[in-house]
């Protein structure tokens, strides 16, 4: 047994609910492993500290109440067992257990937010050991902005992903504009209306953007993931029961979360993981298994449904040319913006300066000079966008705390009179540390 199993198996084997053969190699680890033994007596220290707090006790025991009614439902023993590693998992092992002991008493002190629990760990258990999966979903956001971009006021687009679980493991994302492709080997995500790739040389389990996807397809993890988000930032979880138009019986588990970032961010509710958002997850009773999701965005004016799951496939037969990304022989490949020899003084210059430097090169078409900002191809549909452009008016510069760029307001005028307002991000990048443009054209 090693320490991953030996952590795993703590829980049941505290609990005496291990077999034989299982107890002895657990011990036998124990015996050997320093770590591990400090992680079970962690864990056993805990147990003991319950055991003497009389109403904590007694409301933490609903976990214990959890997994009875589990137990009950489940046909197998082994099954129980794999439930007590989901929960440790979610927050209640030894080595997170100091830090959210606290959090899980006030997470499951009531009924139903146990019973919520409950529908979430029997979702987790219907998908255990996937081997594919398909997600198709819609997302209010723009065909060519990132995988993580949401914005309420826009149409929806269709969002697939498809994920080969076996190893080595293999990925795609697709939206009309962009698609992200892990073959096992590399990394390559390709811009359709820019006919631009960027290329990892190696493989990445969520690159570009595409990690909240990742998660979710991950429907064993993720409803772990969104229970310790429940415990983290002191959500709270709710059910109700329905019945759909065939008269199927579905479980609704409701999760609030909260971003953690301040009103008038400016990054708050633009991405998934900056949003404060009411989260919909229903479930077929009988087989327990995650059917759909729908994800609400709270807004001044109310909140609005923003992403939708409306079909998940479970262990579907995947055609592996899914995983093979044909471009075009024209496809512009999108290199690191390397610091420009001839200006030194590049890395001194503010994010302001960075902007107008930018804008202005753009505006008398020197683009050699542009491209030691843009680190995007420069192709003909680049030129006759901003080509001649004039800077009317830039901003002083400001951050959020949900990103590392620096935003510049920005006021221009456009060959045909037409005037744009918004926010250019920047960055610092590469070895010369010099700003390029990162967004907000």
């Amino acid at each position: 047994m090693n320490c991953l199993e030996c952590q795993e198996n703590l829980v049941a084997y505290l609990e005496c609910v291990l077999d034989k053969s299982e107890a002895l190699a657990c011990r036998e680890h124990l015996d050997a492993c320093s770590s591990c033994r400090r992680e079970c007596d962690a864990l056993t220290r805990l147990q003991q500290r319950l055991a003497t707090r009389g109403q904590v006790a007694a409301r933490v025991s609903v976990v214990g109440r959890v997994m009875g009614r589990i137990r009950d439902t489940q046909s197998e023993r082994s099954s129980s067992i794999h439930m007590i590693k989901t929960l440790l998992r979610w927050g209640l092992g030894a080595g997170a257990i100091a830090g959210v002991a606290l959090v899980a008493v006030v997470l499951f002190s009531a009924k139903g937010q146990a019973l919520a629990s409950e529908v979430m760990a029997k979702g987790a258990l219907a998908a255990k050991r996937l081997t594919s999966v398909h997600l198709q979903c819609r997302v209010r956001t723009a065909p060519g902005e990132n995988f993580a971009h949401i914005d309420p006021s826009m149409d929806f687009v269709k969002v697939d992903l498809w994920k080969d679980c076996r190893r080595p493991s293999k990925w795609r994302v697709d939206k009309p504009g962009r698609v992200a492709v892990m073959d096992g080997q590399s990394t390559t995500l390709y811009l359709r209306a820019a006919n631009a790739a960027l290329k990892v040389p190696q493989p990445s389990a969520a690159a570009f953007d595409t990690g909240w996807l990742h998660e979710l397809a991950d429907i064993e993890q993720t409803l772990g993931a969104e229970m310790r988000l429940a415990q983290s930032k002191g959500s709270s979880l709710e059910l109700s029961r329905e019945t759909d138009a065939s008269g199927a019986a579905k479980a609704v588990v409701t999760l609030e979360t909260q971003s953690g970032l301040p009103d008038g961010d400016y990054l708050k509710n633009a991405f998934f993981n900056t949003a404060d958002t009411r989260r919909v997850y229903r479930f077929d009773e009988p087989s327990g298994q995650l059917e759909a999701l729908q994800v609400f965005l709270h807004t001044p004016s109310g909140d609005v449904l923003v992403m939708e799951v409306d079909r998940i496939e479970y262990n579907p037969t995947l055609d592996p040319g899914l995983f093979d990304l044909a471009l075009p022989q024209n496809v512009n490949w999108i290199e690191e913006p390397k610091p420009a020899p001839d200006d030194p003084q590049a890395a001194a210059m503010t994010a302001e300066q960075a902007a107008r430097a930018f804008f202005e090169a753009c505006g008398r078409e020197d683009w050699t000079e542009v491209s030691k900002y843009w680190p995007l191809p420069i192709d003909d549909r680049f030129k006759a966008f901003l080509s001649g452009v004039k800077v009317l008016q830039l901003g002083d510069s400001f951050t959020s705390t949900a990103n590392d760029a620096r935003f510049v307001p920005y006021e221009i005028q456009f060959k045909d009179g037409n005037v744009k307002k918004f926010n250019l991000a920047l960055k610092r990048n590469g070895p010369g540390k010099r700003w390029t443009i990162d967004g907000g054209l």
